[in-house]
């Protein structure tokens, strides 16, 4: 039985989509999507009599005769005396019979969350029927992200750009993300800082992505500064990159949600590594005060015990800030792939003992079978650079040095899913390099979306036979 039901005019359903993502996270939601066969009258009338509330969306498609498709709705749920809490978008009509309704003005809702609007319908849904059961099982694996009203699914992969050591440049590379709309892509602040702030191209391209639905990433640029010896130092490197240069950056290019700037190989005990992240991460929030994306944290561990405090400092950090997300690099979750399986479980437990379900982003990784392994012991997001260096075979996951691409543009043809690609790899005339790219982007969509599906339907101990010879051993880990 759904806690909620929500009904609207189809105009409406991409923002009604996350709408429904939203009051997810805290309550069970029937709308009709959820209708996956069957007559659609039947179903709404089984539903809505078993709910306890019926949210309906009202907007500027609201109008004449169009406005009876929600009465009707309104009607079923008075007769069986559901409450009803319209939620008002745009200047649209209340159906005849409901003027006298107590309803939520949000006009011109955009999706997010901290709007003031949702946040009044959020209360008194909460005051109408009280805690949703969701809330209440807070720490359930999230099946989705919400980032500035732009849904991104879970498990999800960042295709990442980078100046260091890639087959393709940020600038060539950001045109190709949001032409193929890989769900989500990640800029290095350093690489916008130094080589692309007055480029036109470029930030023309990082607005659209960000004005698209794919979600827009931002990392610290401490990666890049770090390879290429260009971090700020006093006397060394006085015009190094610097928290200042971030800070401006980030509020530029206004992503939607940013990694702070990260203190890197820090040095103490678990609580004061705790102390150290959260003034930083408050040291940015404070100068950005006002940016309108999310800053999630990057959390760094002592050399020489980093896989045994892990989990108690990310819990830590998570209870000081609640923030969307927490980062960490993989590298620094252990040795070998099962040591970092068992970092990562234990993370997950730490975090899930908060009482909520707080994601958790690993930095550095874009291999696709440790993506597997790490996403089965509980990390929701990754990023990563093999897209742009290597290629990947679209059969096992393996990966192979890019100029192997010909091993598989013609045996996996038949494997790509985006008509797109398949036009692009067939093309005599495009490059070498955007073939291979366009091929790799089909392949870790394809495989982030098993990925989801094997996950969220139960199928952990079947997904981790993809990871050679030590699959089994990995789940038996994650067992105990």
């Amino acid at each position: 039985m759904a806690e909620i039901c929500v009904v609207y005019l189809s105009d409406d359903e991409p923002i009604v989509e996350q709408l429904v993502a939203l009051l997810r996270r805290d309550w069970d939601v029937w709308w009709a999507r959820d209708i996956a066969h069957g007559d659609w009258e039947e179903v709404v009338r089984k539903e809505i009599p078993k709910s306890l509330a019926l949210v309906p969306v009202l907007s500027r498609h609201t109008r004449g005769e169009r406005k009876n498709i929600l009465k009707d709705e309104m009607q079923l749920a008075k007769s069986h005396n559901k409450p009803i809490l319209p939620f008002v978008i745009g200047p649209g009509e209340m159906p005849l019979g409901f003027g006298g309704l107590h309803y939520t003005k949000a006009h011109d809702w955009n999706g997010k969350d901290t709007d003031r609007g949702y946040q009044q319908l959020k209360a008194k849904i909460t005051k109408t029927i009280g805690n949703g059961r969701n809330a209440l099982r807070g720490t359930e694996r999230a099946k989705q992200l919400v980032v500035r009203g732009k849904i991104l699914q879970l498990p999800a992969f960042v295709f990442s750009l980078s100046s260091h050591e890639t087959q393709v440049t940020p600038k060539e590379g950001a045109p190709l993300l949001h032409f193929l709309e890989p769900g989500a892509a990640l800029v290095s602040a350093y690489d916008a800082w130094k080589y692309y702030s007055r480029d036109r191209l470029f930030n023309s391209i990082m607005t659209k992505i960000r004005e698209s639905q794919d979600v827009l990433f931002l990392d610290s640029g401490n990666y890049e500064a770090y390879r290429k010896n260009d971090r700020y130092a006093l006397k060394k490197n006085p015009k190094g990159w610097h928290k200042d240069d971030f800070r401006e950056t980030a509020l530029k290019l206004k992503p939607d949600l940013a990694f702070s700037f990260d203190t890197i190989n820090p040095k103490g005990k678990q609580d004061e590594i705790v102390s150290q992240v959260v003034a930083t991460f408050q040291a940015d929030d404070r100068a950005m005060s006002e940016r309108d994306f999310s800053l999630c944290p990057i959390i760094h561990l002592p050399k020489g015990t980093r896989a045994q405090n892990a989990a108690g400092i990310v819990a830590g950090v998570a209870r000081e800030l609640d923030p969307l997300m927490l980062a960490i690099p993989e590298r620094e979750l252990g040795d070998g792939l099962l040591e970092r399986a068992r970092t990562v479980r234990d993370i997950r437990r730490a975090l899930n003992r908060l009482g909520k379900y707080h994601p958790l982003h690993l930095l550095g990784t874009g291999n696709p079978l440790s993506m597997v392994a790490l996403a089965a012991a509980g990390a929701d997001s990754f990023d990563g650079l093999e897209w742009c260096r290597t290629i990947a075979d679209y059969e096992r996951g393996y990966l192979f040095h890019f100029q192997q691409f010909e091993f598989f543009s013609e045996i996996r043809l038949h494997r790509i899913q985006d008509p797109r690609i398949r036009n692009l790899v067939e093309n005599k005339n495009v490059s070498y390099s955007l073939k291979a790219l366009g091929f790799n982007i089909d392949f870790f969509k394809d495989w982030t979306r098993s990925m989801q599906n094997m996950i969220h339907g139960g199928q952990i101990e079947h997904l981790l036979t993809s990871v050679p010879y030590i699959g089994p051993q990995i789940f038996k880990e994650l067992s105990k």
